[in-house]
């Protein structure tokens, strides 16, 4: 399917996304073929082209968490929390990380641009909900753990 975008036709709505990136002002490096990833204020995003579905826009945040450095229990809580507290954007684990992604349907007629650039925000305000949901969990988990170490104390007495 041809589309029309700036004056300049589009063969595909993958070059279409790509045409907004770079109106945008992204400059897009392509990653294997996984996708192409970017950069936005000090953060790394991928945007990852489907191909069996081209008016499936997916954007991510790769390895907000790594399960390694962190607790299963306290990954768990984490993607447990994003996924249910925040609209949009959800959390999956790939490869032992915790990646945040935004996925859309797009139908053609959207601006892609402005499409784009909402769904980079509500990423970034993803990670920053993240990192302070992750600071609440190992606080209630640290206090949980003096709890018990004081209730014991006391069961010995």
């Amino acid at each position: 399917m041809d589309f029309m975008y700036n004056d300049k036709l589009i063969e595909t709505m993958k070059e279409k996304i790509l045409e907004a990136f770079a109106e945008l002002g992204f400059k897009l490096e392509q990653m294997d073929d996984f996708g192409y990833g970017f950069s936005y204020e000090g953060t790394n995003f991928i945007f990852m082209p489907n191909a069996d579905d081209e008016e499936f826009l997916n954007i991510c945040v790769p390895g907000i968490y790594d399960l390694e450095e962190e607790s299963p229990l306290l990954f768990i809580e984490l993607m447990n929390k994003i996924n249910s507290t925040l609209k949009y954007i959800k959390a999956y684990e790939l490869g032992k990380n915790i990646w945040l992604f935004y996925e859309r349907e797009l139908f053609g007629n959207e601006d892609l641009a402005k499409v784009i650039s909402r769904m980079i925000l509500h990423l970034e305000a993803g990670l920053m909900f993240s990192r302070k949901a992750m600071a609440e969990i190992k606080s209630n988990a640290e206090g949980k753990g003096e709890d018990n170490d004081i209730v014991e104390s006391d069961d010995k007495e």
